[in-house]
């Protein structure tokens, strides 16, 4: 059955119902939104939704994930440094009791039974100190550096306290770009090691010498330079740019490069004069070497010159590393035969003697010295010029001496060298050679030696300031037969007395000065090639909180006063340094109390931004479904209209 055209201004029924459903589905579609925003107070779900809000949200959030970060750091780091103080603070009262107790044990009138009972509180002192060093807080050992894992601390079974850590600290981030250490290492708190042996020894430049290793590690500016080469009649000019290079070598290449192929060439070496810097040497004529505008690469280098016919350049002081060979040690002269020599090192109740004639490098030489499990920390010096030898005992005495060669003395690390002050002896008691009378005229202060021959003779050292000047008063009384030196194994001073005839024995006479030497004493026997040998009277101690109570301990027990004032002094100086560390733990709680209240602040702030992009708007949600909810509403009451036409509507 036909039905027609359709009427103009009619719209046919399934047009009418497509754009209902569309309606419908639309409405539908938005009151869902509205209502997953108001359940879920997102105000999106998919970036596509809102792509500028949405770029905005996730960098919020990214600096709220950052942030919350950075609050934990500041929570742990905080928990961490508390804890810290509170240890801390228990090594400062034994600190307080041991100064007491040196003051009680120094009195007349106490007797010997009751500086026994003053020992036996020093050494629970000791312990008491060593189990708030060894204080594990958070699954870590507070004191150990980076050796956070094990207790740092051992009181080893003769007696010494030994230091397992390292002198390293544990850092994290508080803030943005705020890079805060959360621990304190234990030769900071405690004085751990013994106060490092090191010398300048004056490591030689070498064509592998790092240019960032220069002047002690400041390195130079690694830029272009100018060169000329002249011989009168033909001039050359270069400019070379050293950005690439990376060692003495590369530079030697690119100097030389640069005028391989003209009718001057240029040579560059080390200056084998001083081992130090270096020599351009052109073949023929003059050289000239500038720096361009702005720039210091010649200056550093040493070898900015005007016209030379050789240009010998400036001492460029390479730092020390673990790759300098020890034959480039002092000015490239080495260390001396090492096939049969070494050293000898005594550390508590060890001595060994290290062979060392297979080292070639710093770095082979620390692992040797390493490989003697002598508990020794080897490192270089802050300087860049030298060893830093320490030992790791608190309590014990550590010295290094020679084993027949110098190597101990080129290393720089030998502990009784010509050089010694003689007022750094005896642990600082010095040796009474500058005591003065009432007028401020200089006292006497003789060693008095009786020679194989009988003969007895008094040699003035008043005035002496080195161990060098000693043996410099005592050679010069009978040059070639009464000598001394230094002992050619390990430590101390050797008498000699060899007049070719006489047998006798050779004896230095018990005095304040001889005693103080570690020369008083007898060599009996009748080979006058034998030496008095005298004592060690420079061995090294650790100072801090662990060797104080060490010592204070065999002093008490041996009832020996003279220590026990050098104690005093050393809890003085100890008080004042653990101050120090305090203060400065003090001041990192204090930062870190600020960068919190700082974070606090700035959470509240990203969390309002976050919320305006992100977070829906309860009151305009509501009321956009309300309207919705009317809209639909509306539409499914003309859809209903709708879907009762017939037909008849239509005609």
């Amino acid at each position: 059955m036909s039905i027609g055209p359709i009427l103009p201004g009619r719209i046919p029924a399934p047009l009418i119902a497509r754009q209902l459903t569309a309606r419908l589905n639309e409405s539908t579609r938005l009151l869902q939104q509205l209502q997953d925003q108001v359940a879920t107070g997102q105000r999106f779900f998919r970036p596509g939704e809102s792509p500028g809000a949405a770029l905005r949200t996730i960098a919020l959030q990214k600096a709220l994930e950052r942030q919350a970060q950075f609050q934990t750091n500041v929570q742990t780091d905080r928990s961490l440094l508390s804890a810290t103080e509170t240890a801390l603070n228990t090594v400062a009262d034994a600190l307080n009791r041991a100064k007491g107790i040196v003051l009680a044990g120094a009195g007349n009138t106490i007797s010997q039974a009751e500086r026994d009972a003053l020992a036996a509180e020093a050494a629970s002192l000791l312990r008491g100190v060593v189990g708030a060093a060894n204080m594990e807080f958070r699954g870590r050992y507070l004191f150990g550096g980076s050796h956070a894992t094990q207790p740092p601390f051992e009181i080893t079974g003769s007696g010494p306290v030994a230091y397992r850590g390292d002198g390293l600290t544990i850092e994290s981030y508080a803030d943005r770009d705020l890079l805060l250490s959360n621990n304190v290492d234990g030769v900071t708190a405690f004085g751990a090691f013994t106060t490092p042996l090191t010398r300048d020894i004056n490591p030689a430049l070498t064509l592998d010498t790092r240019l960032a290793d220069l002047h002690r590690g400041a390195g130079i500016d690694r830029g272009p330079l100018v060169v000329t080469v002249s011989d009168g009649v033909t001039t050359q000019t270069a400019t070379i740019d050293l950005s690439a290079a990376e060692t003495i070598r590369d530079v030697q290449t690119l100097l030389e490069n640069a005028f391989s192929g003209g009718p001057i060439t240029l040579s560059a070496d080390i200056d084998p004069g001083t081992n130090a810097g270096l020599r351009l040497t052109p073949s023929a004529g003059t050289v000239a070497v500038a720096d361009v505008a702005g720039r210091t690469t010649a200056a550093d280098l040493g070898i900015a010159s005007s016209a030379q016919p050789q240009v010998l350049g400036a001492d460029l002081d390479p730092r020390l590393t673990l790759q300098t060979t020890l034959a480039a040690l002092n000015g490239g002269t080495g260390i001396g035969p090492t096939a049969g020599a070494g050293l000898v090192i005594t550390n508590g109740p060890a001595t060994k003697t290290i062979d060392i004639s297979t080292a070639a490098t710093v770095e082979d030489l620390f692992n040797l010295l390493q490989q003697a499990n002598l508990n020794l920390h080897t490192g270089i010096n802050d300087a860049g010029d030298g060893l830093a030898i320490s030992s790791r005992l608190s309590g014990a005495a550590f010295s290094i001496g020679e084993n027949g060669g110098q190597n101990a003395t080129l290393l720089g690390i030998r502990t009784l060298a010509a050089d010694t002050r003689l007022a750094d002896l005896n642990l600082g008691f010095g040796v009474p050679v500058n005591v003065l009378d009432a007028t401020g005229s200089l006292l006497p202060a003789n060693l008095e030696i009786t020679r194989r021959d009988g003969t007895t003779l008094a040699i003035d050292l008043a005035g002496s300031q080195t161990v060098q000047d000693v043996l410099d008063r005592i050679n010069a009384v009978d040059p070639g037969v009464l000598t001394a030196s230094l002992a050619a194994v390990g430590n101390g001073i050797w008498l000699f007395d060899d007049d070719g005839a006489s047998t006798g024995p050779l004896t230095v006479a018990d005095n304040p000065v001889s005693i103080s030497l570690g020369l008083a004493g007898s060599e009996t026997g009748s080979d006058p090639t034998v030496p008095l040998v005298g004592t060690d009277v420079n061995p090294q101690r650790a100072t801090g909180v662990f060797g104080i109570l060490a010592d204070l301990q065999a002093a008490l027990a041996s009832g020996n006063i003279q220590e026990l004032e050098r104690l005093d002094a050393l809890i003085n100086g100890e008080v004042e340094r653990l101050n120090l560390v305090r203060a400065d733990v003090g001041s990192r709680l204090q930062a870190l109390d600020h960068v919190a209240n700082r974070l606090e602040d700035e959470h509240i702030l990203l969390q309002e931004a976050l919320s305006t992009e992100f977070d829906t708007d309860l009151t305009e949600a509501v009321t956009r479904i309300a309207h919705i909810q009317a809209t639909l509403e509306a539409v499914l009451r003309i859809a209903a209209q709708t879907s009762q036409l017939t037909l008849l509507s239509f005609l």
